[in-house]
């Protein structure tokens, strides 16, 4: 363990992440703008994930396909037109809905909820290329054990039915195809007995159409 209490693993991970954005900060500081705006259009994405990362504090094992699918937002943006811009990152959510697919025989889940994007800056290295984020809040449901017997063989889930949560970093390659980094996190919130909560981390490619 380091100072800051965190694994190593982590920590370096953390590193990296901070010199990245060293060295790509003089071209972010010629992108086109930084006030955020809403992406709405719908999108199919296609992730591989490190399943329940160790440096997270997991122990099942795998990768984990991830197809996901991102409707158009219900919200038009004449609609988000009218209310304060302060409000209006928020008011554009899209429905999804996903499967993370276990390849080693661990746990599976599929997950439904609103995800909100926002892209950062536009035209950063080339024209039509862009800075996105977003997160997602919604449930899963998991065919993994509420009570697992053995030590770290597989996670004590302490139900079929989870929060999940995720956030992403991405890079649009084009207005239409955008690559980005993943992390997801499954667990019950400290609601039942069992909490050990899985942890996902990967790339995705996504499509808008």
């Amino acid at each position: 363990m380091d100072v800051i209490g965190l694994p190593r693993r982590a920590s370096m991970v953390m590193l990296l992440l901070a010199l990245a954005l060293m060295v790509a900060f003089p071209t972010l500081a010629r992108a086109q703008y930084w006030i955020p705006t809403n992406v709405t259009d719908p999108e199919v994405k296609l992730g591989v994930l490190d399943h329940d990362v160790h440096f997270l504090v997991g122990w099942e094992n795998g990768l984990d396909i991830n197809p996901e699918l991102r409707l158009a937002s219900p919200i038009s943006d004449q609609w988000t037109a009218s209310i304060p811009a302060y409000l209006r990152w928020i008011v554009q959510p899209r429905p999804t809905v996903g499967l993370l697919i276990n390849t080693s025989g661990y746990t599976s889940q599929v997950y439904l909820g609103p995800s909100w994007t926002w892209r950062f800056a536009s035209n950063v290295a080339r024209e039509g290329d862009g800075i996105t984020g977003g997160i997602f809040f919604g449930a899963a449901f998991n065919n993994g054990y509420i009570e697992a017997h053995g030590y770290h063989e597989r996670k004590s889930l302490g139900g079929a039915t989870l929060f999940h949560v995720g956030g992403e970093l991405g890079y649009e390659i084009t207005p239409k195809y955008d690559v980005s980094v993943y992390l997801n996190h499954s667990s019950n919130g400290g609601f039942d007995r069992f909490n050990e909560a899985l942890n996902d981390l990967g790339l995705r490619f996504g499509v808008k159409f």
